[in-house]
């Protein structure tokens, strides 16, 4: 592989997607009040959604080595280096399982049905990628990865009400929305590949067109929830509301300007749009 930026490596590495989840497992942390978990907990989190990417890539990118198809570069990599990261996938697959071993009971009770939009997602990944944004595997990749950053913390919140508490949660909610409009976005680029013509340069408009309408939705309807938060007092989820609002801004910014960025870089800062809202949720929370 040739000589790549540093700043790329993260992404090609898929660490970019560990990070992310770690960031917003923290300003769960804060806004739930949770005093205390596993100290494995974290660790358990980023390396299963490291593995959860790596096996994704994978499979987008079986078959396709020394066929010539155009490839994005954490694709190729994983295309290129298939055994070595089957190798760390495994290994990979074995710390998991060695830290929900150090995890309660009652944790891995509560967090099992996160495994059911894992299990589809991968079950929709099985099939070609579709031309095109694929909403409902985005849809189910936003959940699965929203659902399962947060059910750890949330059961050490002392919630009494149950998972379900967990699914209906306004902060979760927002969450999920904003991992599911981010992975469509990054589906969206990443489909159109040269300059289309005729249907379906009509049909990536009218994509375009529904992401930002989701995008200008989720800003307003965080506006909208920040206020509510600070009528009855609660600054830090006015601050968790503001800084989502500050991510889905970040994407509303790409998807306006996206021409001025090339696409490795789109894809990048695709996800450091939800790592900015972090800084942002430790200013407005003071």
């Amino acid at each position: 592989m040739a000589r790549r930026p540093l700043w790329i490596w993260p992404n090609i590495l898929s660490l970019d997607a560990p990070l992310v989840a770690l960031a917003w497992f923290w300003m769960f942390k804060q806004i739930w009040l949770v005093k205390y978990h596993q100290p494995s907990l974290p660790w358990l989190l980023a390396l299963t959604v490291w593995c959860i990417y790596v096996a994704d890539r994978l499979m987008d990118s079986r078959g396709m080595r020394g066929t010539g198809a155009a490839l994005a570069l954490r694709h190729r990599f994983h295309c290129d280096y298939r055994g070595l990261m089957i190798v760390a996938l495994c290994a990979g697959v074995l710390g998991v399982l060695f830290l929900l071993s150090r995890q309660s009971r009652g944790l891995l009770a509560y967090a099992y049905p996160v495994a059911v939009p894992v299990l589809l997602y991968f079950l929709i990944s099985f099939q070609r990628p579709e031309k095109g944004v694929s909403w409902f595997k985005n849809i189910v990749a936003g959940l699965a990865f929203a659902y399962g950053t947060t059910v750890g913390v949330h059961f050490r919140s002392g919630s009494s009400v149950g998972v379900h508490e967990l699914a209906l949660s306004s902060e979760v909610v927002v969450f999920a929305l904003l991992c599911m409009i981010n992975m469509m976005v990054i589906d969206h680029w990443e489909s159109g590949g040269e300059e289309e013509t005729g249907g379906d340069e009509n049909e990536r408009e009218l994509e375009n067109a529904i992401i930002k309408i989701l995008l200008l939705a989720l800003v307003i309807v965080c506006y909208l929830l920040a206020g509510s938060a600070e009528g009855f007092g609660s600054q830090a989820h006015k601050a968790f509301y503001l800084a989502a609002m500050v991510g889905a801004g970040g994407l509303a910014f790409l998807a306006l300007f996206r021409h001025l960025f090339s696409p490795v870089s789109l894809r990048i800062l695709a996800d450091v749009a939800l790592l900015v809202p972090l800084p942002f949720f430790c200013l407005f929370a003071n």
